[in-house]
């Protein structure tokens, strides 16, 4: 259930804000983040997966009626069973693949200090509310034994969970989500000396190299930049990724794939144009370090290239063979 964050406890303790590596631009009058996006690569190659496992076997429902139609022996129960069969798979695996390919990668949301608004895209839906009226929601969801916080923003009226601004998906702890709140509060209030050092992201969509190095599967690998890592630290971590890229292999190449998947919204002219004058008495530009992500280097990219090409090599050469036995079988039947 969503929960609000104690008003109490949170004037007595504020956390440290924190930009939780969802910023992508920022100035003094528009700060525009992307929650969602690397949460959905995983669900999005899961989601290919399925499409094209369930449009497998209804080609292969096809078959068998085609082969018993081309015999003779297709009687009407045989028929009635097969066409069923074949439209419940034909019609899981058309609605996997359009939400996999069709569906938003990421929500883009616009925080304007100007106008006060706050606008979310959500594919061909737009969400605008105002800053002043929303309040922050955490809501605690347990995936597989883990706990995850989602942070929403909500004005109280709102009954609609669709309404609801979504900020950050899958933080560690509700102080996670409390620490990004109190980034944006900061800085829709213009406090920019309390602002920490923010970190851009690349774009919407991180370079393929980089999600390999970062994703949900290898980001425990990744705890320093690698130019500040030691020769051994550079060795321990490879061979740690090294060995959950082989463990992991298959659902790390589909959260590679799902990540090139599925719509980005963008914001138009009139959101992200001119800009425009601040309140008098505002600072006009705001008093904190912005900087990109440090560029992959020549020696981070060949670890990273040789990594998926060892993996990829460790679990093709026997799904080979088992494919092969599945398909003697399959043509067996």
């Amino acid at each position: 259930m969503p929960q609000s964050p104690d008003a109490g406890e949170r004037q007595g303790s504020q956390p440290d804000p924190s930009g939780d590596g969802l910023v992508l631009s920022m100035d003094a009058a528009r700060l525009q983040t992307l929650p969602q996006g690397n949460m959905s690569s995983a669900l999005k190659g899961i989601l290919l997966f399925l499409g094209l496992m369930m449009l497998g076997i209804a080609a292969w429902f096809c078959r068998m009626l085609a082969e018993a139609w081309r015999q003779g022996t297709a009687d009407t129960a045989f028929v009635l069973i097969m066409s069923v069969s074949v439209f419940v798979f034909a019609l899981i695996a058309v609605a996997a693949l359009v939400q996999a390919v069709a569906a938003p990668y990421a929500f883009p949301t616009l925080f304007n200090r100007v106008t006060g608004k706050v606008v979310q895209l959500r594919g061909r839906a737009r969400i605008e509310t105002d800053w002043s009226q929303l309040v922050p929601q955490v809501e605690v969801a347990m995936s597989g034994g883990a706990q995850f916080c989602h942070l929403r923003l909500a004005a109280p009226a709102q009954a609609d969970a669709g309404k609801t601004i979504v900020v950050s998906n899958a933080n560690n702890s509700p102080a996670d989500c409390l620490a990004h709140y109190e980034f944006l509060c900061r800085y829709m209030a213009g406090d920019w000396c309390a602002l920490p050092e923010v970190e851009c992201l690349e774009g919407a969509r991180r370079p393929l190299l980089r999600e390999f190095g970062d994703n949900l599967w290898t980001q425990m690998t990744n705890y320093r930049p690698w130019n500040e890592r030691s020769a051994q630290g550079k060795a321990l971590s490879s061979a740690a990724l090294l060995s959950i890229a082989l463990l992991w292999w298959p659902m790390l190449l589909l959260t590679l794939i799902g990540s090139r998947l599925g719509s980005l919204p963008r914001f138009s002219a009139a959101d992200l144009g001119t800009r425009l004058a601040l309140p008098e008495g505002s600072a006009q530009e705001p008093l904190v370090r912005i900087r990109l992500a440090p560029a992959l280097g020549a020696a981070e990219q060949a670890v990273y290239v040789a990594i998926a090409a060892i993996s990829t090599a460790a679990w093709c050469w026997p799904s080979a063979g088992v494919l092969a036995r599945i398909a003697t079988m399959f043509r067996a039947l």
